[in-house]
């Protein structure tokens, strides 16, 4: 978390190896993705990294079940490995009744259910979540960092978030803010999300900038 131009997007970037640091050194699961050539490159994100956006990116013209292997399809892996993971992920995301619908037939919390799923069908070792509650009401936002939490807790799926709601953060188990560029403090979750939602807020009004500010939805 952090304000405005405080560079979350830039981490990202970096993270997702769309931009490379000037100086210093980035590591994933050991590997710094500078060092490697296009092609494994390309490989090293598609196996290595999962990505939710905030619009979503689902491709119109496929349906729910199509959306959520491309990943697989890209890398050429079995029909039954396939079948086996979207059961899997898709009945712990809740989705098992939408995979033949097409995006456009569904809602932006079930498409942003689909963009999970899609996320980590491939095992990555880090997801990177831009805003992914961004675009939605607070009922599907609830139900999109419900499926997040899923996603951590059975996947084992590390995920990476910017957020700039305070409700969205609580959810999680750190969160580090920044500011201007650099480390600002961070902050780790108890046993109660309403004294850690509290604790969020109290950071934000000492780091200052434009937050969402509501109720957090459950204690």
């Amino acid at each position: 978390m952090g304000p405005s131009g405080s560079g979350k997007t830039t981490l990202l970037n970096l993270l997702a190896t769309i931009d490379q640091p000037t100086a210093g050194t980035m590591l994933i699961s050991g590997t710094d993705p500078t060092n490697l050539s296009d092609n494994k490159l390309a490989i090293f994100r598609r196996k290595q990294l999962g990505f939710v956006f905030q619009d979503f990116n689902l491709l119109d013209t496929l349906t729910v079940r199509e959306n959520i292997l491309l990943p697989l399809a890209l890398d050429r892996v079995s029909k039954r490995t396939m079948t086996d993971r979207l059961e899997n992920v898709a009945s712990q995301l809740g989705i098992t009744d939408i995979l033949d619908k097409r995006v456009t037939e569904i809602s932006g919390g079930q498409q942003q259910r689909t963009a999970c799923a899609r996320a980590v069908i491939h095992e990555p070792t880090l997801v990177l979540a831009d805003e992914p509650t961004g675009n939605l009401d607070s009922k599907a936002a609830r139900n999109v960092m419900d499926t997040l939490s899923t996603m951590n807790q059975k996947q084992e799926a590390t995920i990476l978030m910017v957020t700039h709601d305070a409700t969205a953060a609580s959810y999680c188990d750190r969160i580090v803010f920044i500011k201007d560029g650099h480390f600002f403090t961070e902050i780790r979750k108890g046993e109660r999300q309403q004294t850690f939602y509290q604790k969020i807020l109290d950071t934000l009004s000492v780091l200052g900038g434009d937050f969402h500010d509501p109720s957090p939805s459950r204690s």
